[in-house]
C-alpha cells in the first residue's frame, strides 16, 4: 500500500550551487583552492547530493566537522580531499586514514596518535593533516605559546607531514575590526615560525564565507567558504554597523526552498482566539490557513509574531504560536487561496522572496541556524 508524505519538502538546487561554486572560484582566482565547507549535511541542504554535485564542478576539498561525516561522503562515491575540520576524535584515527580523510591537528598528541594509527594500518606514505592555530578566538587550536615546541615534536614522527595550517578569523564580517588584523598578523607570525624551522605547509587557510567575499589579504592559497556555498551573500560591515558601500555582491544565488501546503482554511470572528493559549485574538473578522509546518521541521516559534510565508504571489503573516506540525497565517488578503496550496517559507514567487536571513532576523537568531535546524522529516528533493 502507498504511504503518501506529509506536504513540506525543501528544493535544493544542484545548479545554484554550481553556479555559486564558479562565481567564488572565478573571485578568488585559479591559484587559490575552495575547500567547500559541507559540515552539518551542508547547512541542511543534504551533504551526499551537494557534495557530489560540487565534485562534478571541479571542487577538489571539502570541509566536514567529523570523521562520520567524511565516512558519508566517501560510502556515497566521493573521492575528492575531505578536510576534518575539527580533527579525528579519540580512537577514530584509524577510520579516518582507511577512508583517506585529512585531519586536523590541535595538539602534539593529535600528531602522535595518528602517527600510532598510520603505523598500526601500515601506511606506506606520510599521512597528511592540517594544523589548526588559536590565533585568538580561544575555541580550537595550538596556542601559539606552544608552536616551537609542536615544530620540534612534530620533526620526530615521519608517519605524519604537516600539508596544511590554518585559523579562524572571529569578526571576518567586519572588515575594520581590530580582533581580525590582530588574528592575521599572528597567523603570519606562526608561518614566519613554521618556516623558519623548516616547516613548509602547501596549504595555508584563514578565510571563511566573510573573509572569502571581502578580504582578499586572507586568502593566501585556500578558502573555506559555507554559507558563500548555498547563495547567502551575507553583510559586510563596519565596526559601527554601516554597510561596507564599495561591496559589489557577486551574484550568489541561495540554493535551497522550502515548501509546505494549505490543510485547511475557515473564515473566524472578530475575538476570536487562534491556537495555543489564545496568544492572538482577531481584532476583526479574518480568513485563516493552517499549513503544515512547525517548529518540528524547523520552523522557529519566534517567527511569531512578525514572520511571512508567500502565498498565491503574496505575503502572508504568521497568526498565533506555531505548534510542532502547524502554523495559522492571515490570508485575509489573499484572494482565492485553496486547499491543497503551495506556500513558500524559503524561497521566491514572481517578486516576491524570502530567504533564511529573513528567519533570522523575524527570530533573533543567524541565518546558518535557520538553515542547519531544518529537521530531517522535511525531505531535500535535489534537482538541476
Amino acid at each position: 500500500m502507498r504511504v503518501s508524505t506529509r506536504p513540506n519538502w525543501a528544493e535544493v538546487s544542484l545548479s545554484a550551487l554550481r553556479h555559486n561554486f564558479r562565481l567564488l572560484q572565478h573571485y578568488v582566482g585559479q591559484s587559490v583552492a575552495i575547500c567547500a565547507v559541507v559540515k552539518c549535511d551542508a547547512y541542511g541542504h543534504g551533504a551526499e547530493a551537494c557534495t557530489l554535485a560540487l565534485e562534478q564542478e571541479g571542487a577538489c576539498w571539502f570541509g566536514v566537522t567529523s570523521t562520520d561525516e567524511g565516512v558519508a561522503l566517501r560510502d556515497a562515491g566521493v573521492r575528492s580531499r575531505i578536510l576534518i575540520l575539527v580533527g579525528a576524535f579519540r580512537g577514530e584515527e584509524e577510520d579516518a586514514l582507511r577512508y583517506g580523510l585529512t585531519p586536523t591537528v590541535s595538539r602534539i598528541e593529535d600528531v602522535e596518535a595518528i602517527a600510532h594509527a598510520a603505523a598500526r594500518i601500515g601506511s606506506r606514505e606520510p599521512v597528511p593533516v592540517h594544523l589548526k592555530l588559536d590565533t585568538g578566538m580561544a575555541r580550537l587550536g595550538l596556542a601559539l605559546s606552544e608552536l616551537d615546541n609542536f615544530i620540534t615534536r612534530v620533526k620526530t614522527f615521519p608517519q605524519v607531514t604537516l600539508e596544511g595550517v590554518f585559523s579562524h578569523l572571529a569578526s571576518a564580517e567586519v572588515l575594520d575590526a581590530v580582533d581580525a588584523k590582530r588574528q592575521q598578523q599572528r597567523f603570519d607570525d606562526a608561518l614566519m615560525t613554521l618556516d623558519r624551522q623548516g616547516l613548509y605547509p602547501r596549504l595555508r587557510h584563514l578565510a571563511n564565507s566573510s573573509a572569502t567575499l571581502g578580504r582578499p589579504a586572507a586568502w593566501y592559497n585556500f578558502v573555506r567558504p559555507g554559507m558563500a556555498i548555498y547563495g547567502y551573500e551575507l553583510p559586510l560591515v563596519h565596526r559601527d554597523g554601516s554597510s561596507v558601500s564599495d561591496y559589489q555582491p557577486l551574484g550568489l544565488v541561495p540554493a535551497m526552498a522550502w515548501k509546505t501546503r494549505v490543510l485547511s482554511l475557515r473564515n473566524v470572528p472578530a475575538g476570536q482566539a487562534l491556537g495555543y493559549n489564545g496568544a492572538y485574538v482577531t481584532p476583526a473578522p479574518a480568513r485563516i490557513a493552517v499549513i503544515a509546518a512547525g517548529y518540528g521541521d524547523g520552523l522557529y516559534r519566534k517567527l511569531s509574531p512578525g514572520g511571512h510565508v508567500l502565498l498565491r504571489g503574496r505575503r502572508a503573516p504568521f497568526l498565533g504560536r506555531i505548534s510542532m506540525d502547524l502554523t495559522i497565517v492571515d490570508v485575509t488578503h489573499n484572494p482565492g487561496v485553496e486547499i491543497g496550496d503551495e506556500v513558500v517559507l524559503i524561497g521566491t514567487i514572481g517578486q516576491e522572496r524570502i530567504t533564511a536571513v529573513d528567519h533570522a532576523r523575524w527570530s533573533g537568531t543567524i541565518p546558518y541556524e535557520i538553515l542547519c535546524n531544518l529537521s530531517e522529516r522535511v525531505v531535500r528533493h535535489h534537482m538541476e
